[in-house]
C-alpha cells in the first residue's frame, strides 16, 4: 500500500507518499531532526509552526496524527482524514502513524490506540490515563491545552521507551507488562505536554530544559500516583544508567549538559543524562528555596514561556527574578551560590544527587549480597521476599549483583534463576530479563545465548538492548554480539541500529 499525504503548514504545502510496510502500519518519527524527510520544515525546535494535512490510506488502515482529526471520509477505494493542529509545534514534534489501528476511550480526555489484537490489554494496563493527566495538570496549575491526549503502542522494534507527540504519543510495547509496573513511561510524556511540547528548548544544546524538567515533573506525579517509596526507588534503580552514560561519553561535552555536536547529529548525544542531571539540579535547586517556593517557580515558568522557546539562559534569568521576589537578599546569596557552570558545562556526574535512604534499597541489596556470600550452594532463607518488591527493588536487587561481578559464578546465577525464573525470564519485564542475560554473559552462562538472541529480537527499545550488546563486548563475546546483530539487524529501527554500530565499532 501507498499513503498519500497533502501538508500544509503556516509555511508550506507539501504532498508526500508514503509507504506502509508489510501492508499493516507506517509510523514516522521526526525527532530530533528527521522532519526533513517528511515535510519541508527546518529541522530545529527554535520554529514553531501549526498545520493541518489530508491523509489518503487504504480502506482498511486508519491514520493517526499529532493533531485533532476534523473529518473523515471514504470513496469505492480510499480513507481520506483530515487533521489540523492550531498550537504551533517544533518540526520534531511532527508525527503520523498509519496501520489496522484500533482507538479506545479510557477517559473523559485520554485513549489508547493500538491493532485490534493487543487493544484490550494496552486499555486495561494504560486505564490511569486520565488520573495521571489530572495529577500533573493539578501540580502544574496550568490548564492542558491539547484537548485530548492519545497514546499508541507502537510495534516492538520502535527504540525509545516513548515519544510525546501532542495529541498522538508513541509508545514502546515494552510498557505493557501485565502489572502497570512499567507505565511511568506515560506519566513522563504526559509531562511532556508543558515541558517539551508547550516550552520547548529552542536549540539541542539546551536539550536538558525539556528532559530535565519533564523528569522532575515525572517524579512529582509519580509520587501522587505511586508514593514517595516509589520515586525514591526510581531515582536509585536509575542512577546506574546514568553513571554508564558518564563513562561512555567520558571527558565530552556530551556528559554535560551544554552539548557541542561539532557538526554531529543530536541523536550521537542521546542518553539519560539530561534527564537525570537536569533532575538532581532542580532538586536540589528546590531543597535551597523550598518545594512550595519551587512549585510556584515552576508554574510561573511554564505560565510565562508557554508557545515559545528557552534556553539554559533563559531558565536563570527566571530563577534569579523569582528567587529575588519570593526570599529577598537570601534568594539572591542562594542564587549565587549555585554553581552553574559546574553543574551545566562540566562534563561528568551530577555535584549533588540528594538521594535519601531507604530501607527497601538496602533490603534489595542486602539480599543480592547474601546471595553472593552463599554462593549458589543454597538460597537466603528469607528469599522469597524477592517476589513481594516493587519491580524498582528488584531492579536494585540485579544491579547490586552487577556492581560485584568478580564475585559472582555460574552457580549463583544458576541459584537465582532456579528460584526467580518465572520473574526473571519473562520477555515481557525487559527490565529484569535484560539485567538477568548480562548476569548470564558475565558468568560464561552460555546456554542462555539462544534466550539471549530471542530476547535481542523481541524488543528493539534501545535502553533494553544497547546494554547486553554492550555487556557481550565487554566480555570478550564480540564475535556472539555481531552474530545476534546480524540476525536481528532487519528488525531494529534505524536509529538503534546505528547506535548498535556504533558500539560494535562499524559493522558494515
Amino acid at each position: 500500500y501507498e499513503c498519500i499525504f497533502f501538508f500544509f503548514s503556516s509555511r508550506r504545502r507539501h504532498t508526500r507518499f508514503l509507504p506502509v510496510s508489510w501492508a499493516r502500519r507506517c509510523v514516522q518519527e521526526t525527532e530530533s531532526i528527521l522532519c526533513r524527510q517528511v515535510a519541508p520544515l527546518q529541522d530545529t525546535p527554535a520554529v514553531k509552526a501549526t498545520y493541518s494535512a489530508v491523509i489518503r490510506t487504504p480502506k482498511a488502515l486508519r491514520p493517526f496524527l499529532s493533531a485533532n482529526e476534523t473529518d473523515s471520509y471514504e470513496d469505492e477505494d480510499f480513507r481520506y482524514s483530515s487533521f489540523r493542529n492550531d498550537i504551533p509545534i517544533p518540526s520534531y514534534l511532527f508525527a503520523i502513524v498509519v496501520g489496522r489501528l484500533e482507538e479506545r476511550q479510557v477517559g473523559k480526555r485520554t485513549a489508547v490506540i493500538t491493532e485490534a489484537e493487543q487493544i484490550d490489554e494496552c486499555a486495561k494496563e494504560l486505564e490511569d490515563l486520565e488520573q495521571m493527566v489530572t495529577i500533573l495538570e493539578d501540580y502544574i496549575g496550568y490548564p492542558y491545552v491539547w484537548g485530548a491526549y492519545k497514546i499508541v503502542v507502537l510495534p516492538p522494534s520502535f527504540p525509545v521507551g516513548g515519544m510525546e507527540n501532542p495529541l498522538l504519543t508513541f509508545a514502546s510495547p515494552s510498557i505493557i507488562v501485565g502489572d502497570k509496573s512499567n507505565v511511568a513511561v506515560a506519566i513522563h510524556e504526559i509531562a511532556h505536554s508543558w515541558t517539551g511540547n508547550l516550552v520547548t528548548n529552542r536549540n539541542w544544546n539546551n536539550f536538558w530544559v525539556n528532559e530535565g524538567f519533564t523528569r522532575f515533573l515525572e517524579r512529582k506525579g509519580a509520587e501522587v500516583f505511586s508514593g514517595k517509596e516509589y520515586v525514591l526507588l526510581d531515582e536509585v534503580a536509575s542512577y546506574p544508567e546514568f553513571t554508564a552514560a558518564i563513562r561512555q561519553f567520558g571527558n565530552t561535552t556530551f556528559s554535560s549538559l551544554e552539548p557541542h555536536f561539532d557538526g554531529r547529529s543530536p541523536d550521537d548525544a542521546f542518553s539519560t543524562i539530561p534527564y537525570e542531571k537536569g533532575y538532581f539540579l532542580l532538586k536540589y535547586i528546590a531543597s535551597l528555596v523550598g518545594e512550595d517556593h519551587f512549585q510556584g517557580i515552576l508554574r510561573n515558568w511554564i505560565s510565562s514561556n508557554a508557545f515559545g522557546t528557552v534556553t539554559t539562559s533563559d531558565f536563570k534569568s527566571h530563577l534569579r527574578r523569582e528567587m529575588w521576589q519570593r526570599l529577598g537578599f537570601r534568594g539572591l546569596q542562594q542564587f549565587y551560590s549555585i554553581d552553574f557552570k559546574t553543574w551545566i558545562q562540566q562534563p561528568g556526574e551530577a555535584p549533588i544527587t540528594l538521594m535519601p535512604g531507604s530501607p527497601l534499597v538496602e533490603e534489595a541489596k542486602q539480599l543480592a549480597r547474601e546471595y553472593i556470600k552463599l554462593g549458589g550452594e543454597s538460597s537466603p532463607e528469607d528469599y522469597q521476599k524477592f517476589r513481594k518488591l516493587f519491580m524498582k527493588a528488584q531492579v536494585i536487587f540485579l544491579d547490586e549483583l552487577l556492581d560485584n561481578k568478580q564475585a559472582l559464578t555460574r552457580k549463583i546465577v544458576e541459584r537465582i534463576e532456579q528460584d526467580f525464573s518465572d520473574l526473571l525470564l519473562n520477555i515481557k519485564q525487559c527490565e529484569l530479563i535484560m539485567r538477568f542475560l548480562r548476569l548470564a554473559i558475565i558468568t560464561n552462562y552460555n546456554e542462555k545465548n539462544e534466550l539471549l538472541s530471542q530476547y535481542m529480537g523481541s524488543i528493539g527499545r534501545m535502553r533494553y538492548t544497547q546494554p547486553v550488546f554492550q555487556e557481550l563486548i565487554d566480555n570478550g563475546k564480540k564475535d556472539l554480539a555481531i552474530e545476534v546483530f546480524n540476525r536481528h539487524r532487519s528488525f531494529y529501527h534505524p536509529l538503534a541500529r546505528r547506535a548498535f554500530e556504533l558500539s560494535l565499532i562499524h559493522i558494515s
